[in-house]
């Protein structure tokens, strides 16, 4: 079975800028709806929200753990029929699983809620739920877009999902109806009219596709990589986020509205990594699969090096106008944020060089090793929140740094050693 040859160069590089500007349209999307709430909410409803929308990437982590990572592995892996069949499959079986997924966030959500003794759970875990469905469809659709290499067309459904967004933010602010689960069912109803009107992969016919690969066969496919790469995948999402959790217990949610204010302020940096990721990981599966290991190693090197650039540059940039965004953004209800945002920086400079080394690992197909690193890293995270109650908010990032110095050293000591034995078959 003849794997899909490299992508050209001008073509990676011409999907990786139109991506770079997709994430950073939904990066200045996600920082103006934050910095609304912040700016229009009381800050414990803007905790509440944090916590929902972390929550909300656990859903998402669950799907693309289970269906949209396999399929970028296995995309460049088989032949063009096997893969439009596989992708045909995956949408039956990602659109049964999103609604199983919705529906138990939904009905977490409203329990987690009453027991809180919080206003309007039945409302918020309704519109927490559309939010999960929706969301899942949107991300799939990007998914598959990227793995046909489109990504014009991604650009096109997140410009339509980013106005949609920002309209009906804005009608919600002038109607003075803006609450948690208003944001919630304004970002599900963006979901879908993002997705109107765009045409779906045509399924292919019958025989081809009865002999490509069935639908059992493709979930098993599917399945074997998914069951070690979602526990390791919610173990990672456990290492980023429990410290919201946490700090919320521990420090009260104002102190996890401080924490993740002051992140969102440096989310770009992450959705540049995750643009990035997007393009490249299929081209290094490619790369892998054709022994191209001198090509595999120079979009390596020039990916830390650009990433971590580009990191520098941001955190510079941001900490220049912060005492603008403190006083005319941010308010002086947030002024624990300022000491935060450079401790925020030195953590993504080293998540965005780990971030390269699992991508490799994913294209290389070493889920079972990204398994260990994940319950190495989590069994080190367990040890480090204990930096919370001493060192407050600033020792929930210092945990989080520690544990992706961990994770960097484990994930890059053996991509090293992916790329000096990647040689022609």
């Amino acid at each position: 079975m003849a794997p899909a040859s490299p992508p050209r160069r001008p073509g990676l590089l011409w999907n990786a800028a139109t991506s770079i500007i997709d994430q950073a349209w939904l990066s200045a999307l996600n920082l103006a709806v934050g910095l609304v709430l912040i700016r229009l909410t009381a800050k414990q409803d803007y905790g509440t929200y944090a916590q929902l929308y972390a929550a909300g990437l656990f859903a998402a982590t669950i799907a693309e753990a289970l269906i949209t990572n396999p399929l970028t592995t296995l995309a460049s892996q088989y032949t063009p029929a096997r893969r439009a069949a596989m992708i045909a499959h995956m949408d039956r079986f990602q659109g049964r699983l999103s609604w199983g997924i919705a529906a138990l966030f939904g009905l977490g959500c409203m329990l987690a809620v009453h027991l809180l003794q919080l206003p309007q759970a039945v409302a918020l875990g309704a519109a927490f739920a559309l939010y999960v469905k929706t969301n899942a469809m949107r991300e799939y659709r990007r998914s598959i877009l990227f793995i046909d290499e489109k990504a014009r067309q991604v650009l096109g459904i997140d410009l339509r999902y980013g106005a949609a967004v920002l309209a009906a933010t804005g009608l919600l602010v002038w109607l003075g109806w803006l609450s948690v689960p208003a944001i919630f069912a304004a970002l599900a109803l963006a979901n879908v009219l993002a997705l109107w009107g765009t045409a779906r992969r045509p399924a292919p016919a019958a025989g081809e596709a009865a002999g490509a690969l069935g639908y059992a066969q493709a979930v098993a496919e599917s399945w074997r990589r998914g069951r070690l790469g979602l526990p390791g995948a919610l173990l990672a999402w456990g290492i980023n986020y429990s410290y919201l959790y946490v700090s919320a217990a521990w420090l009260g949610a104002e102190a996890a509205a401080d924490l993740n204010a002051s992140r969102l302020l440096l989310m770009p940096i992450s959705l540049s990594v995750v643009a990035w990721s997007r393009v490249a990981r299929p081209v290094m599966g490619a790369q892998i699969a054709a022994g191209d290991g001198a090509a595999l190693r120079r979009l390596l090197w020039a990916s830390v090096l650009g990433i971590e650039l580009l990191t520098l540059a941001y955190v510079l940039a941001l900490w220049a106008a912060l005492p603008w965004l403190q006083h005319h953004v941010l308010g002086p209800r947030y002024a624990n944020v300022g000491p935060l945002v450079l401790v925020w920086g030195a953590y993504f400079a080293i998540y965005a060089a780990r971030w390269v080394g699992t991508a490799l690992m994913m294209g290389a197909d070493r889920y079972r090793y990204m398994l260990g690193v994940a319950v190495t890293s989590f069994l080190f995270m367990l040890v480090a929140l204990l930096l919370i109650p001493r060192y407050g908010t600033l020792g929930a990032i210092m945990a989080l740094a520690a544990v992706e110095c961990l994770s960097l050293a484990l994930v890059w000591l053996a991509g090293i050693r992916i790329v000096s034995r990647t040689a022609p078959p």
